[in-house]
């Protein structure tokens, strides 16, 4: 190695020994560092802020609720002065309520008729078939309708340009068809 480099690096390291006695001391209580002081640490403050409002959620989530509360139904207003008593989720099985006792074929037959949606009557193969529930059907065909678990059968029984009949065990009822 030649001199000059040796000469160069004896003097950077002579130059990083002896600066900081020839350099003024910054003074601990002095103004301008306690407002350097204050300015990094809002800013760690702000900065660890903004952090723990993104992960908080992911950390700590909150719970959904165990039944979510349906946008679409406006619950009843309960005045300021009353509450509503707390209701405890109970395990027991919910009692199906059957339909009343004194409830006879023909109202039953009227009531499941006013559901049927009747989009009309056409002809096939010469035979006249009424479309129920977007399905064809002919005279003597089985209609079903109610609950999925207990399904009534309904008869289409007649059937002519003005009106149908259905059948219920003994009772019947006329529907008419409108134009």
């Amino acid at each position: 190695m030649s001199t000059l480099p040796r000469l160069l690096a004896t003097l950077g390291l002579l130059a990083s020994v002896l600066a900081p006695a020839f350099l003024p001391a910054a003074e601990p209580g002095s103004p301008a560092n306690a407002a350097d002081v204050k300015r990094v640490t809002d800013r760690y403050n702000l900065t660890r802020a903004r952090i723990s409002a993104l992960l908080d959620q992911r950390l700590h989530p909150t719970p959904l609720p165990a039944i979510p509360q349906n946008p679409f139904y406006q619950s009843p207003q309960v005045p300021a002065d009353e509450t509503l008593p707390a209701t405890t989720p109970d395990n027991t099985e919910s009692i199906l309520v059957p339909e009343a006792a004194d409830l006879s074929d023909i109202d039953t037959l009227r009531k499941y008729a006013a559901t049927l949606k009747i989009s009309g009557v056409i002809i096939r193969n010469g035979v006249p078939n009424l479309t129920v529930n977007n399905i064809p059907c002919k005279v003597g065909d089985i209609i079903t309708v109610g609950p999925k678990d207990r399904p009534i059968y309904l008869k289409l029984v007649g059937l002519n340009t003005a009106e149908f009949t259905l059948e219920l065990n003994q009772a019947s009822l006329s529907v008419p068809l409108r134009l």
